[in-house]
C-alpha cells in the first residue's frame, strides 16, 4: 500500500544506520573485551636500549672474528655496518669526530670536545673529556663524562655513571650500580639503584627499612582528611595517611606515619620525615635533611634540598614532575623523571 512506503523507507534507513553500531551495542550488553588496549610492546625497562645495542655489537664482533680481521684501530665493516674499532687501551688515537658506530674494547681516555654522532659501545671503562657529545653511549664498566658533556639520546653504564659539572643528559640516563651528578647538570629521565646529586652525597648516612619509624607506619592507623589549608607545627607527629584539600605546611622536625596528598602547594621544613608517598597537584618543596620513603609526585615542580633521602636501598621509588630541582648532597633510590626539565642546583 502507498501509505506503508514511507514507513518501509524509514525502517530500512534506520536499519542501515544502526548496523555499524551493532558490535558496540553487543559489547555493551555482554562485555567480552574489557581488558586494556596494548599501547607498547616493550616492558618499559630503562636498559632496553642498552641491551639492544649490546646484542648488535656482539653480533658484529662475532662477524669480525669469523672474517679473521685483525683488531687494528680504524674504520672497518662487518655485516653491512660501518664501524670504528679501538682495540688498544689508553689515550684515544682516533679522530675527534666520528659518525659511525664505535666499538671501544679497552679502557680509554677521550679528548676534549670529542663528538660521536652514532652509537658508542665501550667494553671497558671510558672517560670522556670536557665538552664531549654522544648520540648514545653504552659502557660495560665505569663511565665518566667530563664537564659540559652532552648526551643526545641515552647513556647507560653497567658500573658507576659519573657526570661532571654542567653536563646535559637528554633522554635516559641509567646505571646498574650508581649515578653521580654534579652541580649544573640537567637531566630528563634517570634510573639507578642509587642516584647521588653530588660526589659528597655518597657519604651521607642512609636510612634503612629497619628504622623503628617504618615499623610504626605499617600499623594500619587510618586516614584523616582536612578541609582547607593545613599546618603541622614543629615536632608534631601525625599517625596515618593525611589528605589536605588545599596547601600544606610541615614545620621543622615534623613527621607523618603514612602518605601525604595535597591539592595545593606543599612546603616541608628541615628534618621532616614521611613514611609513605608525597603527592600534590601544585609545587612541592622539601627542606634539608628530610626523608620520604615513597614516591614524590607533583603536577608542577619539585624542589629537593640538601641531605634529603628519597626511597630506601631495598625499596626504590620515583620522583616525578614536569620540573625537578635537586640540591647537591641528596640521595634518591630509584627513578627521577623530569618530563620538561630536571637540574642540579649550583
Amino acid at each position: 500500500m502507498p501509505i506503508l512506503a514511507p514507513f518501509a523507507l524509514a525502517a530500512s534507513t534506520g536499519a542501515l544506520l544502526a548496523l555499524p553500531l551493532a558490535p558496540a551495542v553487543r559489547e555493551l550488553i555482554s562485555k567480552r573485551d574489557a581488558g586494556p588496549l596494548v599501547t607498547r610492546k616493550d616492558d618499559g625497562r630503562p636498559v632496553n636500549f642498552a641491551d639492544s645495542l649490546r646484542s648488535r655489537c656482539e653480533f658484529i664482533q662475532s662477524g669480525l672474528d669469523r672474517q679473521g680481521q685483525a683488531l687494528t684501530t680504524g674504520l672497518s665493516e662487518s655485516s653491512g655496518t660501518k664501524l670504528f674499532l679501538s682495540p688498544h687501551p689508553g689515550t684515544w688515537t682516533g679522530p675527534s669526530y666520528v659518525d659511525v658506530l664505535v666499538i671501544c674494547r679497552e679502557p680509554s681516555q677521550l679528548p676534549e670536545g670529542f663528538v660521536s654522532t652514532e652509537n658508542f659501545f665501550a667494553r671497558r671503562a671510558i672517560h670522556a673529556g670536557p665538552g664531549s657529545v654522544f648520540r648514545a653511549l653504552l659502557g660495560e664498566e665505569e663511565v665518566v663524562l667530563g664537564d659540559g658533556s652532552r648526551i643526545l639520546r641515552w647513556v647507560h653504564a653497567d658500573s658507576t655513571l659519573t657526570a661532571g659539572k654542567n653536563c646535559v643528559l637528554f633522554g635516559r640516563a641509567s646505571s646498574k650500580r650508581s649515578l653521580i651528578l654534579s652541580s649544573g647538570c640537567r637531566f630528563e629521565r634517570m634510573y639507578a639503584p642509587v642516584i647521588y646529586t653530588s660526589g659528597d652525597a655518597a657519604t651521607v648516612p642512609v636510612r634503612t627499612e629497619l628504622a623503628p619509624f617504618s615499623h610504626l607506619a605499617r600499623a594500619g592507623i587510618g586516614r584523616e582528611r582536612l578541609q582547607g589549608k593545613a599546618r603541622l607545627i614543629a615536632g608534631q607527629q601525625h599517625r596515618g595517611d593525611l589528605v589536605v584539600a588545599k596547601s600544606l605546611v610541615m614545620e621543622d622536625d615534623t613527621s607523618v606515619l603514612g602518605s601525604v596528598k595535597a591539592n595545593a602547594e606543599v612546603s616541608i621544613g628541615r628534618r621532616v620525615e614521611i613514611d609513605g608517598s608525597l603527592v600534590s597537584t601544585k609545587p612541592i618543596q622539601v627542606g634539608p635533611g628530610g626523608f620520604i620513603k615513597g614516591p614524590v609526585i607533583s603536577e608542577h615542580e619539585i624542589t629537593i634540598g640538601p641531605n634529603v633521602q628519597i626511597g630506601l636501598p631495598e625499596a626504590p621509588t620515583t620522583v616525578s614532575a614536569p620540573r625537578i630541582c635537586l640540591s647537591p648532597g641528596s640521595v634518591i633510590f630509584g627513578t627521577a623523571w623530569a618530563r620538561v626539565e630536571g637540574r642540579v642546583g649550583v
